[in-house]
């Protein structure tokens, strides 16, 4: 009940301000055998030149709370307002709500997870939902972010972190 709480409050933090500049951990409890907990908020930043749909992307503010079972199924969401510019140089963020219904805990410490979401590309027309999405992180604040068939650029972050336990 504690990490679902966990996941929960990191959910509802997405809502607040527009600026993560702290972590969100769990409070000190293990995880039992077969179950990975990732945890995070903070603000990522693309390589230059980065875009989705034609929109240039620079960065952006994202958030996890995700329980990953050994049965490859999992539960969470992950939030992401990507931060960019339209081709007329203005800003258009678009925002990444998804759900999260399966993940793996990688040999490499990295834990991949994934379900569908809702795509709003923060251009006046109304939201995709359904989009499958899957997200690649690591503990030292790599993320690789996967929506529809487009695969983003690393982001690293540049405030903020992810905990993996």
């Amino acid at each position: 009940m504690k990490r679902l709480a966990t996941v929960l409050l990191a959910t509802l933090l997405l809502a607040g301000p527009a600026s993560f500049q702290w972590a969100i951990a769990t409070d000190g409890e293990t995880a039992t055998d077969g179950e990975t907990d990732v945890t995070g908020a903070g603000d990522g930043i693309f390589p230059t030149g980065e875009t989705l749909n034609g929109v240039s992307l620079s960065g952006s503010q994202l958030g996890i709370g995700v329980i990953v079972y050994a049965d490859g199924s999992a539960i969470g969401t992950f939030q992401s307002l990507l931060l960019g510019t339209s081709l007329l140089g203005t800003p258009q963020n678009i925002s990444i709500n998804g759900e999260v219904t399966a993940g793996t805990a990688n040999a490499d410490g990295s834990v991949t997870f994934g379900g569908t979401a809702a795509l709003d590309m923060g251009d006046g027309t109304l939201p995709a939902s359904g989009i499958p999405f899957s997200v690649t992180v690591t503990s030292a604040g790599a993320l690789t972010l996967v929506i529809g068939a487009t695969t983003l650029a690393t982001q690293t972050l540049s405030a903020g972190s992810v905990t993996i336990e």
